[in-house]
């Protein structure tokens, strides 16, 4: 199957998306910053190798789901026309002759409703069950992102694969016919 794949991040949405559904999260819920202990403490473990990304994301969430519903403040953050406005218009004006598929390291439960938006059927995230904020998954960057759309599609073939970052998404950018960085908003063709 031949498809065209979107990095998310810093590609479609003009920053990242996690981050800024976390300060909307904190703003909201000033609780939550109960946490910050813990979670200083996990950032330093990642920094120093002593755990991964994944277990920092797992750890992380499943902070916040203790205090809040992580679906119900995803709706409401995608609802909010301040959060809206980061997603790149060119996204809107290319091709759609192929299925456009989604993949990012931010959690499929925060950009289901960004994908719903985009009118994006695929969507391939890190996986995480949003009542208890555990990841079931590896954090979906680099390889595993191709990993993960074999297990929804089969074998495929890249049309064209956009991202911000041609080092994270070098797996992909390998096989793809078509190769795109994106910077500001401005979409650019590379070799």
């Amino acid at each position: 199957m031949l498809i065209d794949v979107y990095d998310f991040d810093g590609t479609i949405y003009d920053g990242d998306s996690t981050v800024d559904f976390i300060k909307w999260c904190a703003r909201r819920h000033p609780a939550m910053l109960r946490h910050a202990p813990a979670i200083l403490l996990a950032a330093i473990r990642v920094a120093v190798k002593n755990i991964d990304l994944t277990r920092f994301k797992s750890i992380l969430f499943s902070l916040m789901a203790r205090d809040f519903s992580l679906e119900d403040e995803a709706a409401a953050f995608w609802a909010s026309m301040n959060t809206r406005k980061n997603l790149g218009p060119w996204f809107f004006d290319t091709p759609r002759d192929v299925p456009i598929v989604i993949a990012s390291a931010s959690p499929e439960f925060e950009l289901k409703h960004a994908a719903k938006i985009l009118g994006v059927d695929t969507l391939i995230g890190t996986r995480c069950n949003a009542a208890t904020g555990e990841l079931t998954g590896k954090n979906c960057k680099g390889a595993e992102k191709i990993e993960r759309i074999r297990e929804v599609f089969g074998e495929f073939e890249v049309r064209a694969m956009y991202t911000d970052d041609a080092k994270a998404d070098a797996p992909l950018l390998a096989i793809a016919r078509e190769k795109y960085i994106v910077t500001d908003g401005r979409v650019r063709k590379i070799n």
